[in-house]
């Protein structure tokens, strides 16, 4: 015990000691004219060997500042606030230092016009909220790109597959100049611009529309990076020819060329593949769509949606993930800005042929509450084609300096194709059949659509009183014929044939929506520290459904047609207050949605009406730490009403093993979801830590009720429930070292879901739980790049019933990847992902797959404009369409087709240059 103490005191004293030989520096920033104290300026410490950002603070009321516990060493002192010359010194501190720089005083830079200055800009400095790095401070390899940028810069990282992160954060969003550059997709800026175009790159949060225009934040802020070229770079062209030939009939093309010019861009592209994976030119092209903006959606069942139009991806744009697709795309884009910056416009055309053939197989068993064991096999086979042209664009108008006005529009047309057959065969527990089912399906539709929205916002003098208001209009229509005969087959005790249930039926639906809504916003501060929100908005919607279900094209089956016709009207009031102060803000709010619906029955001559009202409070509480950390704590509820068709289904019938019935008594559900949030990132020393955890439950949850009788037919209900709730927690930290050229870093998760459903009038109480731990390495240099990423899940899942087995699987993966530099410009690539699923009590053998796959490169021409690849995909050919899950009282196994392995020659020819021809610039 002694010993123990001794070190102890030993260690706290060292500690102690070490501690308190750190460095301390104070000073004061003051205006030279007014004599006024800079609050709010901002004071870096940077490292003088390579301008990395150790500390970074802002000044008080008092315009003072102080940076404590600095390690000994030479730094400069960057200080900056607007409209001032930026002020640099440099200071050498030893693990005593005090430095007391006193009154440090800032000169206009307008004073120092007739002033002969000059002065290096600092690779790394804060800009208010913005990180900015200066380009020509990060040595890159001749004729690189802005990928190979930006994986030099301290705190971002960027994929094999271009995905970026920057301060731990996903980057969505590139800009160039602040603009949009053919689309906000972060590939395409960053592949085909080059690295010695760029002046800057600036890091920061982008907000939302409405917390930019409010000033009340929203907590969504969403990583961006924006790229600033150099004056003679801002001009320019860019061209792209992909095309890739293998075994099989394997191909890959696609072409894209562009042009842009000051606020001027336009492209056009096309690209034709029947492989799963993306091309480089589909996945740069696939975020062209229309202006954004919120729109005003209300559902069936009073629930007020709020979402952007336009998410990250083009809405058409389709990504397939099992099956063998055949996909066309084309298209053209215009965007540009005139009357001195006042007007803008950007249009974008799609059109896109999709087709894909798919077999699956399914294997499942599923324990009843009397002990019953049912044994469950498919096949399906699906043969789809999706076809179509898409419009969307957007007109801006400046106004003045305070008021906009936008205009957005979408316009788009598909035609769809479907013929599938499926086979099901349901088994007991001593292996003989009780029913079978087979099913052909056939049919075809079309769809139009258009939406829009026109904004008017005006900010007004007073700081923080804005107002905005919203006229979103909107049209659907569909229609679609579909044949689908059905024969299923009951089988005895014995397992023989006992009867058989034919079903040819034919369907012709048509359906239509014709809506508008409006939105009107406004902030009002009522003090400095008190803002008010408050926004109404209401929305009316007019649809029909008309489906004639008839009997071989004869006879109309009544119970199945339907003529029917929906009124919704909806108003919603939302009312939010903020208060915010230094570095803290907490806003909380109320919305409430009234929401009168009425269905009428053409038919049948009979009306069904519903009045809603739903309650959505909120609270949200931020504080930034420091300018590296911050901690967000959020609340949010919401009430679900029952659908119309939980509470009076339109009846439908495909296979006769499954029915629907509604229930009218269904009350409305209550959610409440609690989340905390931590992030901190490290200049200095290039570290990010996150932790998030979330709590929620339901009340009176709306659960599926189902009843399976003998023959495994299935008679499925809605009743409500307590007892529905999930946790989930997460912890990410990552540590970069950049004069190893090294990066590492590890993710922590767990989430367990506990559900309630009703099964042969039993409650069964399923609890759902997963740990996940994935951890990343990376070595990073000009002629050499090292990854290794292993990670694991643990699942377990438990049933009140009864479970099969014990519920318990466990999965781990490896994925390696090297890319290496060769002499004679040449690059050889190699990955290699290996994914482990061990044998557990549900399923007797392990399942491990290895997919290896390589391509060797080389790039020849001026600035390396052409590249030919050879490349081969899953060179061992172990790649199998397979997915397998155990919980609770279910364990399944399915199958999808795949494309196997491939060999690929292709040629990529990237064509980029400047109208203005500068040698710094090429």
């Amino acid at each position: 015990m002694l010993k123990r103490l001794s070190i102890f005191i030993f260690l706290t004293l060292s500690y102690l000691t070490v501690t308190a030989q750190k460095a301390t520096v104070t000073g004061r920033v003051i205006d030279t004219l007014e004599k006024r104290d800079l609050e709010h300026s901002s004071v870096l410490l940077l490292r003088s060997a390579d301008s990395i950002m150790v500390k970074t603070t802002r000044t008080n009321s008092e315009g003072r500042f102080e940076f404590k516990n600095v390690a000994k060493g030479d730094y400069k002192l960057l200080i900056t606030f607007p409209k001032m010359a930026d002020y640099i010194t440099n200071l050498r501190l030893s693990d005593t230092s005090h430095i007391k720089l006193g009154d440090i005083k800032m000169e206009l830079k307008s004073k120092l016009l007739s002033e002969i200055v000059i002065q290096a800009k600092s690779a790394v400095r804060m800009k208010g909220d913005t990180l900015v790095f200066q380009a020509d401070s990060f040595a890159v390899r001749t004729n690189a790109n802005v990928q190979e940028l930006l994986k030099r810069l301290p705190g971002v990282a960027v994929d094999k597959n271009g995905n970026i992160k920057a301060q731990g954060k996903d980057v969505k969003t590139v800009l160039v100049d602040g603009d949009e550059f053919f689309g906000d997709d972060p590939l395409l800026a960053t592949k085909y611009l080059k690295a010695n175009a760029v002046e800057e790159v600036q890091v920061f949060d982008k907000k939302s529309k409405a917390a930019e225009l409010t000033g009340i934040d929203d907590g969504i802020k969403n990583k961006t990076i924006n790229i600033k070229l150099k004056e003679n770079a801002k001009n320019g062209y860019l061209a792209s020819l992909d095309a890739n030939q293998g075994n099989n009939k394997f191909r890959d093309y696609g072409a894209m060329m562009g042009i842009f010019k000051s606020k001027l861009k336009a492209a056009v592209y096309g690209t034709y593949s029947n492989l799963t994976n993306d091309s480089k030119i589909n996945r740069s092209m696939r975020k062209l769509k229309g202006e954004d903006y919120d729109v005003i959606e209300v559902g069936d069942d009073g629930s007020s949606v709020m979402y952007s139009s336009g998410g990250d991806d083009d809405e058409d744009y389709s990504s397939p993930t099992s099956g063998l697709p055949n996909n066309f795309n084309m298209g053209g884009h215009f965007a540009d800005r005139f009357e001195n910056n006042t007007m803008g416009i950007k249009l974008n055309f799609k059109g896109f042929d999709y087709k894909n053939k798919n077999i699956r197989t399914s294997k499942s068993e599923e324990l009843l509450p009397n002990g019953s064991l049912f044994s469950s096999s498919g096949r399906k086979e699906d043969r789809s084609k999706n076809t179509g042209e898409s419009l969307r664009g957007g007109y801006t108008y400046n106004i003045d300096s305070l008021s906009t006005l936008k205009i957005a529009f979408g316009a788009k047309q598909n035609r769809n194709q479907l013929n599938s057959t499926s086979d099901d065969f349901t088994r007991d527990q001593r292996g003989l059949f009780i029913s079978t089912n087979r099913q052909t399906n056939t049919g075809s539709g079309h769809s139009e659509a258009f939406n829009g929205n026109i904004n008017w916002s005006r900010r007004f003098k007073k700081r923080g009183r804005t107002l905005s208001i919203d006229l979103q209009p909107e049209n659907l229509s569909s229609k679609n014929i579909e044949k689908s005969i059905n024969q299923t087959k009951y089988y005895d005790n014995n397992g023989s044939e006992n009867r058989v249930e034919n079903t040819n039926l034919n369907k012709d639906n048509a359906n239509e929506q014709n809506s508008i809504g409006t939105r009107v916003s406004y902030t009002e501060p009522l003090s400095k520290r008190w803002t008010l929100e408050a926004g109404y908005s209401f929305k009316t919607i007019s649809s029909s459904s008309y489906r004639l279900v008839s009997d071989n094209n004869i006879n109309k089956i009544d119970s199945l047609s339907n003529n029917f016709k929906f009124i919704n009207f909806s108003n919603v009031g939302k009312i939010v207050t903020q208060y915010r102060v230094k570095n803290f803000s907490i806003s909380t709010g109320m919305e409430a949605t009234q929401t009168n619906f009425e269905l009428k029955d053409l038919d049948k001559k009979s009306d069904f009406d519903r009045n809603y009202l739903n309650l959505s409070p909120s609270t949200n509480l931020f504080y930034k730490i420091d300018n590296n950390s911050n901690l967000s704590v959020n609340y949010n509820g919401y009430m679900q009403q029952p659908s119309i068709n939980q509470i009076q289904p339109v009846r439908q019938l495909n296979n006769p093993l499954f029915q629907i019935v509604g229930n009218s008594s269904l009350r409305p559900s209550f959610t409440n979801n609690f989340s905390l949030s931590y992030n901190s990132f490290q200049f200095s020393t290039d570290q990010y830590i996150s932790g998030y955890f979330s709590y929620g439950f339901t009340n009176n949850a709306i659960v599926d009720t189902e009843i399976v009788d003998d023959f495994n037919k299935r008679i499925s209900s809605y009743t409500n429930l307590n007892g529905n709730n999930s946790i989930a927690g997460n912890v990410y930290y990552s540590k970069g070292f950049p004069k190893l050229n090294f990066r590492f870093g590890v993710d922590l998760g767990f989430n367990t879901a506990n559900n309630q459903t009703i099964l042969n009038f039993t409650r069964n109480k399923t609890r759902n739980t997963q740990f996940n731990l994935r951890t990343s390495f990376n070595y990073y240099t000009h002629k050499l790049d090292l990854s290794y990423t292993p990670s694991a899940s643990f699942m377990y899942g438990k049933s009140s019933i009864g479970s099969l087995n014990d519920g318990k699987s466990l999965i781990h993966d490896h994925e390696f990847s090297a890319t290496v530099q060769l002499p004679y410009k040449f690059e050889f690539n190699t990955t290699m992902s290996l994914s482990f699923r061990p044998a557990n009590s549900s399923f007797d053998r392990d399942l491990d797959v290895a997919i290896w796959n390589g391509y060797l490169a080389t790039k020849v021409l001026k600035n390396e404009a052409l590249e030919i690849k050879l490349s081969i995909t899953d060179i061992l050919n172990q790649k199998i369409g397979y997915n397998r899950y155990v919980g609770g009282n279910i364990k399944s196994e399915s199958t999808f087709s795949y494309i196997p392995r491939y060999v690929l020659f292709g040629i990529n020819w990237n064509l980029s240059g400047n109208f203005i021809k500068n040698s710094s610039v090429k």
